[in-house]
C-alpha cells in the first residue's frame, strides 16, 4: 500500500488528463450524462465526484473518502481489483480529499503498462 502525502489541492477542481480524460469523455457521452440541464462545469463538485466515482468503478478502480470525526480530518483510499493500494489523509475538507483521490486515480489510470 502506498501512502499519499498531503499537499495543497484546489477544493473545487477535479480534472483528468491524458488517456483517462479521453476515455472518461467517451464513457460520459455513452451514459448520456451530457444531456443534463447543467453543463459539467456548472455541476457542484459533489456531483462531479459522483460521476467520476462511477467512471473509475467501471474501470475497477474503486475510490472512497471518509471523515475522521475525532481528528476532524478527511481521508481517501483507492482500491484496484478490490485491494486497497493507495490512501491519503489529513485533508481539511471533504472536497480536498476528493480532489486528491481523483488526481491519484487519474495518475493510476494513465500509468503506462
Amino acid at each position: 500500500m502506498e501512502w499519499i502525502s498531503t499537499k495543497e489541492v484546489s477544493p473545487t477542481v477535479m480534472t483528468l488528463t491524458g488517456k483517462c480524460k479521453i476515455d472518461f469523455n467517451e464513457w460520459y457521452k455513452k451514459k448520456q450524462y451530457d444531456r443534463l440541464i447543467l453543463g459539467w462545469i456548472e455541476l457542484p463538485p459533489s456531483m462531479q465526484w459522483g460521476v467520476y466515482v462511477d467512471f473509475f468503478d467501471s474501470r475497477r478502480i474503486l475510490i472512497s473518502t471518509s471523515a475522521l470525526t475525532l481528528s476532524e480530518t478527511y481521508i481517501f483510499d483507492i482500491g484496484i481489483n478490490r485491494n486497497v493500494e493507495y490512501w491519503g489523509d489529513n485533508f481539511k475538507t471533504m472536497n480536498e480529499a476528493r480532489t486528491a483521490a481523483i488526481e491519484k486515480a487519474n495518475e493510476i489510470y494513465n500509468y503506462p503498462i
